[in-house]
């Protein structure tokens, strides 16, 4: 019996649990400054967060901020975003749901800012 609770105890363990969300800070630390460029909505989809609060993609820009909600995109029917994140590796989360993953590229990486 007592090799029996071992191997359960043991099997509980490598159940994996759902990723934590990103705080405030390290989503700050993830995104202000850099691009995130990957797949959004079942399209590519790029997109560089300015440190004023701007977001600028490859045909638009607006204002972003980061909440306890997440990203959100204020005076937008885009609501605001949750992720998750593993290094340089994001995934975008919409109501408990997965909306999109991709990679943080460091600063402007594709020149995304008007001039």
């Amino acid at each position: 019996m007592h090799a029996t609770k071992i191997a359960l105890i043991a099997a509980a363990a490598s159940v994996a649990l759902p990723a934590l969300a990103a705080t405030q800070d390290e989503l700050r630390d993830a995104l202000v400054g850099n691009t995130f460029q990957g797949d959004m909505g079942g399209g590519g989809y790029s997109s560089f967060f300015a440190e004023d609060g701007t977001y600028y993609d490859t045909s638009t820009s607006g204002t972003y901020e980061i909440t306890d909600e997440g990203v959100c995109y204020p005076e937008t029917d885009y609501g605001c975003y949750q992720a998750t994140i593993d290094g340089t590796t994001l995934e975008w989360m919409k109501d408990g749901e997965s909306a999109g993953t991709g990679e943080i590229l460091d600063g402007d990486a594709l020149d995304l800012v008007e001039e």
